[in-house]
């Protein structure tokens, strides 16, 4: 798979913003208690996706003095933080130092790194690096297996025993293939931060000592897989047979007029043509789209039918988590309640704060249909939840899209964590 890193563009023009807006600096000094050898080993962050450049402030609380504009793929070297979304910087091989926002800044060795097509192969391979990279700190279990065998991850950061629970998952539609690679790369930067960052005042070790996370990074392998590479990337000839029949019944029931390979990459179901998110108890089978198996819409014959689907129920019945983020594309909108839900009332101040963060547009309530939103609104548990539809063009969204995904999102683990910590 080739790795595409998001393009930047490095004009004479950004490298003599850069020089120019440098004003004298003292000398570089060593953070109290930390040797200069100590900093030397501090891992290298490269600065990315910035646009015209990263300014540099002198004072956190003083952002009209700027010390310096980073162009995209400056390294450089965090001596203090983050604190929040801000960090104390050094730019590498020079003694230009100050306050950057951190959600522009990456590990220059960080694991999960941005694809053109972020892949279930990828993903695995992104799991075992990070469990090799971060030992006690992710714990990564096989909760299932798909249609076409492949395994369903859960990976947990903070203590097993932890009092309260949130759960994030991501991918249950396939052609939304774009936040599978966001929830694992918030994963990692909270992993990275782990030992020496803070949020709202709190260390993250403290904040997930007494909060566990769970994640689901990709509920619907296959499907996917289909979206990404068409039937080729199926196992079983029998899935195979299934997909082209789900083509023949759209193309006679009018729901698709794409030819066959425009059409996988349009698809949304498992690779028994089963929509997950309407496999679920709460409202099955009301108001379906599909009376039978297709790339969209269709409910499946009972509810959890689909192990995929299953397997994300088995976790949250496991967990009870009282917070839970949903990934979805496309719109920069929120869906935050059901008009049949038990639990208006407490998720109307968390969808509040987590709108704060995320500037989605709020959706209203629509009635049951056997989603997994649906399901966890019904249920004696209280939950607080959210689901944003990420990016703003039609899926599967290009990687174009993931910087401002990225922007809006680089700190919603910690933020519902921390929330989930406070009780609020």
């Amino acid at each position: 798979m080739k790795r595409f890193q998001i393009a930047t563009i490095m004009t004479a023009w950004v490298s003599a913003l850069f020089f120019s807006f440098v004003i004298p600096v003292r000398a570089a000094e060593t953070p109290p208690g930390e040797s200069a050898s100590a900093q030397e080993n501090l891992p290298v962050y490269t600065v990315r996706f910035s646009g015209p450049g990263l300014i540099v402030y002198a004072d956190p609380a003083l952002p009209q003095a700027p010390t310096a504009v980073l162009p995209d793929q400056t390294q450089v070297q965090i001596i203090e933080g983050p604190m929040d979304t801000l960090a104390r910087i050094r730019v590498c091989g020079t003694e230009v130092e100050g306050y950057v926002d951190m959600r522009f800044l990456k590990r220059a060795d960080a694991i999960v790194e941005d694809y053109d097509l972020y892949t279930y192969e990828e993903m695995e391979e992104d799991i075992r690096q990070l469990q090799a990279r971060y030992p006690g700190l992710l714990r990564s279990e096989v909760t299932g297996t798909s249609a076409d065998g492949r395994n369903l991850y859960m990976l947990t950061m903070g203590a097993e025993n932890a009092l309260h629970h949130i759960l994030v998952h991501a991918g249950i539609h396939a052609r939304e293939y774009i936040n599978p690679l966001l929830v694992m790369e918030q994963l990692e930067q909270c992993l990275d931060y782990y030992d020496r960052g803070q949020f709202l005042g709190m260390r993250y070790r403290d904040l997930f000592a007494d909060t566990a996370v769970h994640i689901v990074p990709m509920v619907n392998p296959d499907g996917i897989a289909i979206s990404q590479f068409g039937e080729a990337a199926l196992r079983s000839p029998e899935l195979v047979q299934m997909v082209r029949a789900c083509y023949a019944y759209d193309v006679a029931a009018g729901r698709t007029k794409y030819p066959y390979e425009v059409y996988l990459t349009r698809w949304k179901a498992n690779a028994r043509g089963v929509d997950l998110n309407k496999n679920f108890p709460f409202g099955f089978a009301v108001n379906v789209r599909a009376t039978q198996p297709s790339y969209a819409g269709y409910c499946g014959l009972l509810p959890f039918s689909e192990p995929e689907a299953a397997s994300l129920g088995a976790v949250t019945l496991r967990y009870q988590p009282s917070v839970i983020i949903n990934y979805h594309s496309m719109g920069e909108v929120a869906y935050w309640d059901t008009s049949e839900s038990r639990y208006t009332e407490i998720n109307r101040g968390f969808s509040a704060y987590m709108l704060s963060l995320v500037p989605y547009r709020r959706m209203g309530s629509s009635g049951a249909t056997g989603s997994y939103l649906d399901w966890i609104y019904s249920g004696d548990t209280p939950v607080r939840s959210i689901t944003f539809e990420t990016g703003n063009v039609e899926c599967p969204l290009p990687i174009g899209q993931y910087p401002k995904i990225w922007v809006q999102h680089g700190s919603v683990l910690q933020s519902a964590a921390w929330y989930a910590y406070t009780g609020l």
